[in-house]
């Protein structure tokens, strides 16, 4: 149990990072902008997230299954397809950012800063997972570090300046990611820039039949799980609407940034320890992830009841209902705790390339979640939608345990 636990430690002191630096980014925005400002900027970053999702559905989640099945010359063949691919679906990504920054009447040099920053955080994204599925969890700290260090370094600036433009906030995101590129070594970014070609890309069509597509699926209707709330609030009542549900969900930012990284990690570990045909150990790995996502969820709780009682107004200005504040950070801590409990068994199932179920399971959460924050909405207002992505999450929690008990069962018999 030792050994793993510090293999988490080593895991998770990047994550942690990122995840702090960002909430800390978030926090310092929320005192300088207005509602709508920060509504935008808070829009901008789900999607943005959402965005990282979508790359672990089409690219990150099948990247270890894939080079589990390969020798050597395969591998490379996959590294090849999967990285010319990714290069030209992030310059895709940043055009549908720029045109999503202008709808949210962000001035367009904020707006095309904050486009590159999109596509540069999607290309490390994969390159992060890609060091994992190799066993270079080194490599993967190196670059949290240095993107948060990054980050805090200019976070600084914003404050020293008092900068409350959104051009500066934007441009320390920018460079965060783009330093954080720089660990992955020269070999990994010749393969993404140098040597790219875009004959390979036909390749990715057998990748997306057998595993990106059901991924897909999944990952969207997971996101309208997650955060219908975000998309309905915003369109039917604005930014400013939107701007205290999401600070609100600052409470619970840095663990959720932190669980998806972690999640990469360990899936990458158990599509290994499954490739090796080492079933035992996967499932172990699974009750191991579930142990430190609860104690992390344990401690941010902790935490955040302490500030929530003594100093809340460290968190959030005067002109934030603090009623409304608490009553949100408690429903979002709920949220989490949910999503938590779910993520070992998820990541499970992507490592033994079971797309198909998990998409299916979400699908019929998402629909549950989005009807429910409807109904919440028109009925009770904004900070109840925030029950209707917890019943969906539930729900999801639910139907993924489910599938992935069948999993081990169906393995354990047949050993």
């Amino acid at each position: 149990m030792m050994p793993q636990l510090l293999r988490y430690l080593q895991a998770g002191v990047g994550p942690i990072a990122s995840a702090g630096a960002q909430f800390l980014l978030s926090l310092t925005l929320l005192r300088m902008l207005s509602p709508t400002e920060f509504g935008s900027f808070a829009f901008l970053l789900v999607a943005s997230q959402f965005s990282w999702g979508l790359w672990s559905a089409l690219f990150c989640a099948p990247l270890p299954v894939l080079l589990s099945e390969q020798g050597k010359d395969g591998m490379e063949q996959i590294e090849s397809c999967m990285l010319s691919t990714n290069l030209v679906a992030a310059i895709g990504a940043l055009a549908l950012f720029f045109g999503l920054g202008l709808m949210l009447n962000v001035p367009p040099f904020a707006a095309a800063i904050f486009a590159l920053y999109s596509g540069v955080a999607l290309l490390r994204w994969l390159a992060r997972a890609h060091a994992y599925a190799l066993g270079s969890r080194l490599r993967t700290m190196m670059s949290d570090i240095a993107y948060s260090a990054t980050l805090v370094a200019g976070i600084g600036m914003i404050v020293m300046t008092d900068g409350k433009s959104l051009e500066l906030a934007y441009t320390a995101l920018l460079a965060s990611a783009i330093i954080g590129m720089l660990p992955f070594g020269k070999r990994y970014l010749a393969l993404q820039f140098i040597r790219f070609d875009p004959r390979l890309i036909m390749g990715y069509r057998d990748i997306w039949r057998r595993h990106s597509g059901w991924s897909l699926m999944g990952v969207i209707t997971t996101e309208a799980t997650a955060n219908a709330h975000v998309y309905l609030v915003t369109t039917l009542w604005g930014p400013a609407a939107f701007a205290p549900i999401a600070a609100s969900a600052l409470l619970i930012r840095p663990i959720g940034v932190a669980q998806k990284a972690l999640n990469e990690f360990e899936r990458a570990q158990m599509a290994r320890q499954i490739g090796a045909g080492r079933i035992e150990d996967a499932i172990a790995s699974v009750r191991t992830f579930r142990l430190v996502l609860v104690l992390a969820w344990i401690v941010t709780a902790l935490a955040i009841a302490a500030l929530l009682f003594k100093a809340p107004r460290l968190l959030f200005p005067p002109h934030y209902d603090l009623p409304f504040m608490i009553a949100a950070g408690a429903l979002w801590l709920a949220v989490a705790g949910v999503r938590l409990v779910r993520a070992p068994e998820g990541s499970l199932l992507q490592a033994a390339g079971e797309f198909r179920p998990l998409a299916f399971a979400s699908l019929w959460s998402a629909g549950i979640s989005i009807a429910m924050v409807l109904v919440l909405l028109f009925t009770m207002g904004p900070l109840w939608s925030i029950v209707g992505i917890l019943i969906g999450e539930a729900l999801f929690a639910a139907v993924t345990y489910v599938h992935a008990h069948r999993w081990r069962m169906k393995q354990l018999r047949s050993k």
